[in-house]
């Protein structure tokens, strides 16, 4: 449990030890600063537990207020030459296992003589004091507090990780994926066909379809393959933006939402067949409006709370965007913290830099998955819709077919180059889906690469914050609630 010890002896001064007390007990938290009447539970056997948290604790306060060398029981002996007297033994067993030991003077008490101590709490007089004044109280308690702060760490905990949205689909999926192909593959050639065209050189409506979705396939193909071409460049834009905030990233991209705009409003100008283009458009556009809105909100917040409490621990399936961005908000807290770092300060710094660490190596098991793992984890969705896809392209060219034979304008030409069209897309599609299993595996080489080094520099960054302070810290380390996370 750790925490502050404060050793006094009752008296006038009382309701200072307890306004003390209450002050650190608010800064630290809760069961991290120890007095004996609101911290002993009824019931409980006094002796075994003063012990007991004077052997846990990190630092005892000594608290000497005037007269404290002279203070005399009823007898008229004084209580320190009393082997018996709490005050004395805390010091004691404070000294004896070796504690951090702070003498608090009250009202311009000064250090003890030796020859006023008994021997075996002399060595009190060496450890330097801290003064308390009821004049000075603020700055006093302040400077007290900050060297605590090296010492003793508020009770905290990692923020949890958000929940994920959604459980991945299991094999289910793959089944009914299985089923709807079957069921593509032998309805679509069986639906009944109108055979005016025979004859004409207008083709099948079932082949116009085929080819369509065939020439569609290579979008994806190519916009991906793009994207690999001019992977650095976007790379780099990725970087950028992960940095920032969101209100940030939302202040520079919003021309993108003004170009979709005027693009309704052009297809609106052109007439009826424009507006028959822009309707549609505008429509989803008012849609994907809304969602942003709430999406800004939601993002807002989150981004307010993670500057606010942390650590906040990374989701085991964490995004680059989201590691980026765990990296960058830890750079900028160690720019606004001034050295030496508290306890606090170095342990949770610590804490979320072993969580980084932790989010890089599974981050490089990732990129490590076969093409199998990676669709089954990241895009089970799109594997299945590109299997129907391409079922359905399948069905259509043999619906093309059987309709051609059924008009007699079969021809060897004809089957042949549906069957090539036919590979044709499959061609495509497995192309895009391996070049983007390509890519992912090099970005997230190249994240693992990029944030290990951002975290060895963050580590040397803490040890040099964290050096023994050479003077002494006047005033307790600020907390991240206290200033706004800048852009």
């Amino acid at each position: 449990m750790g925490g502050v010890f404060i050793n006094y002896r009752r008296g006038d001064h009382s309701e200072t030890v307890e306004h003390l007390y209450a002050e650190l007990d608010r800064h630290f938290g809760r069961g991290q600063v120890f007095l004996d009447r609101p911290s002993i539970v009824p019931g409980q056997r006094f002796s075994d537990t003063l012990r007991a948290r004077v052997d846990d604790c990190e630092v005892l306060l000594a608290v000497i207020h005037p007269g404290w060398t002279d203070v005399r029981d009823v007898s008229g002996a004084r209580r320190l030459d009393d082997e018996e007297d709490w005050v004395r033994r805390e010091i004691e067993q404070a000294l004896a296992s070796d504690k951090v030991l702070i003498p608090v003077f009250l009202d311009g008490v000064t250090a003890p003589r030796p020859a006023e101590l008994p021997p075996s709490i002399r060595e009190l007089v060496g450890r330097n004091g801290q003064p308390l004044r009821r004049t000075h109280w603020e700055s006093d308690l302040a400077e007290l507090i900050a060297v605590l702060e090296g010492l003793v760490r508020p009770d905290w905990r990692p923020v949890p990780a958000p929940e994920e949205r959604g459980k991945r689909p299991g094999r289910w999926l793959g089944v009914l994926t299985a089923v709807l192909a079957c069921a593509v593959l032998a309805g679509v050639p069986a639906l009944p066909q109108d055979d005016s065209w025979a004859g004409t050189d207008v083709l099948p409506y079932t082949l116009g379809a085929a080819l369509m979705s065939t020439v569609l396939l290579c979008a994806p193909f190519v916009a991906v393959a793009a994207v690999r071409l001019v992977r650095r460049s976007v790379d780099d834009l990725e970087r950028e933006l992960h940095a920032v905030r969101h209100r940030t990233y939302i202040r520079h991209t919003w021309p993108i939402g003004l170009g979709i705009i005027l693009l309704g409003g052009y297809g609106a100008v052109l007439g009826d067949q424009g507006m028959a283009v822009a309707l549609p458009l505008l429509l989803v556009l008012g849609v994907a409006v809304v969602r942003a809105a709430v999406t800004h909100l939601r993002l807002k917040k989150r981004d307010d709370d993670l500057w606010a409490r942390w650590p906040h621990r990374l989701p085991d399936r964490v995004h680059r965007a989201a590691l980026r961005r765990a990296v960058a908000r830890l750079h900028v807290r160690l720019d606004r913290m001034t050295a030496p770092l508290s306890l606090e300060q170095r342990e949770k710094a610590a804490w979320e830099l072993d969580d980084i660490a932790g989010a890089v190596r599974r981050t490089e098991r990732e990129a490590g998955r076969t093409r199998r793992e990676w669709l089954s984890q990241d895009h089970p969705w799109l594997f299945a819709g590109y299997v129907l896809w391409l079922a359905l392209t399948a069905a259509l060219f043999v619906a093309s077919g059987l309709a051609y034979a059924a008009a007699g304008e079969g021809t060897v030409r004809r089957y042949v180059v549906m069957g090539v069209a036919v590979l044709t897309g499959t061609a495509l599609a497995l192309g895009t889906l391996e070049t983007a299993h390509r890519h992912q595996r090099r970005q997230r080489r190249e994240l693992a690469r990029q944030v290990t080094g951002f975290r060895e520099g963050l580590l040397r960054r803490v040890a040099e914050l964290s050096l023994p302070p050479r003077t002494k810290p006047t005033a307790p380390a600020r907390r991240p609630e206290e200033y706004a996370e800048p852009d």
